[in-house]
């Protein structure tokens, strides 16, 4: 385990920052938030070293105390650099897209190089708390790989961070670590970072979800499309969202492309989807089948709104209408 993810580690920056909470805006990482010590190259490269000195010292060997002092030099000359390579650049928030339950949520940061030098090998990864471990006393912590960057001079990089998701909810973004070893990779300089920043994740659709209920409530009798019926009234392209049952799969065996089979129905009214009015099921079970509808009914361009206890979303459609309805399936508490 890094000594940079280690729960004491972590809580003697916060004590030495004052900061351990969520951190809006701007943050430049100064002096004082950048922490550096040897790498276990460093140590072993110190090691050496020290042997090389002693040697030099028994046997007198004036071009052993050159060769130790200029390397190590070199070393100390190294530890300026690793420092400097990450002091000075400030972070923000960017954003963070919604996703479904069970995909990786992408959170996106933004870094700022004021200075006329270019960084090197900057890398950024969560620290994300693990089990702990049988026998220890501490709440070890561990990074995922995360992303690797070089930052212009006098530029703005976006830097995006992968996150597995398993729940709906609001996922906050974790604390983020920047560590570096440019230019010997002898030292680690790093540095920790909380960004007010947060995903919506959507409950998973149910994978095979009954039809769409009826429309209902409209007063004129058009004719419009959906993926479920009893006349059958052509095809479409696949999308996103549709339900494998309802794909033309005899169609399929014949092109590359999938497509999806359409059915006659009434298009006067809209389409309300009530949690209360599904079968007695688990929660969960119900919003996931409320997220396949919402899905479906987007796809067909249907006009369908959301009830839910303590919420109610009129009906519409279009992207906007459907993440508000997704949103809402999201932050439902029940």
């Amino acid at each position: 385990m890094s000594v940079t993810t280690h729960p004491l580690s972590i809580k003697i920056a916060a004590w030495i920052s004052g900061r351990d909470a969520v951190e809006p805006g701007e943050v430049q990482l100064d002096r004082k938030r950048v922490y550096i010590l040897p790498t276990r190259a460093g140590l072993i490269f110190a090691g050496a070293m020290l042997v090389l000195l002693v040697g030099s010292i028994n046997y007198g060997l004036q071009l052993g105390f050159m060769l130790t002092f200029l390397v190590a030099s070199m070393a100390v000359v190294g530890m300026y650099h690793t420092h400097r390579n990450l002091a000075r650049i400030s972070l923000r928030a960017g954003r963070a897209e919604p996703v479904f339950a069970g995909d990786v949520a992408s959170f996106e940061v933004i870094v700022a190089n004021p200075t006329p030098e270019m960084r090197f090998a900057l890398n950024f990864s969560f620290v994300l708390p693990t089990r702990r471990r049988s026998g220890g006393l501490f709440r070890y912590e561990s990074p995922n790989p995360g992303t690797s960057a070089d930052v212009a001079a006098a530029s703005t990089q976006p830097v995006r961070l992968a996150l597995p998701t398993r729940r709906r909810g609001r996922r906050q973004c974790p604390r983020i670590r920047v560590r570096t070893q440019f230019p010997f990779g002898l030292w680690q300089a790093w540095a920790y970072f909380r960004p007010a920043l947060a995903a919506i994740v959507y409950p998973k659709p149910e994978d095979d979800a009954p039809p769409l209920p009826g429309v209902s409530g409209g007063s004129d009798q058009g004719v419009g499309m959906a993926t479920s019926g009893e006349d059958f009234a052509g095809i479409r392209p696949y999308q996103d969202g549709d339900p494998q049952k309802m794909i033309a799969w005899k169609l399929a065996a014949r092109s590359d492309d999938l497509s999806v089979k359409l059915f006659e129905t009434d298009a006067g009214g809209e389409l309300i989807l009530d949690f209360n009015a599904l079968a007695p099921i688990e929660t969960e079970m119900r919003l996931a089948r409320l997220a396949r509808w919402i899905l479906m009914a987007e796809a067909v361009q249907l006009r369908y709104g959301l009830r839910l206890p303590g919420t109610i979303v009129l009906p519409g459609n279009g992207p906007e209408h459907r993440d508000r309805c997704l949103s809402a399936l999201a932050l439902f508490k029940g």
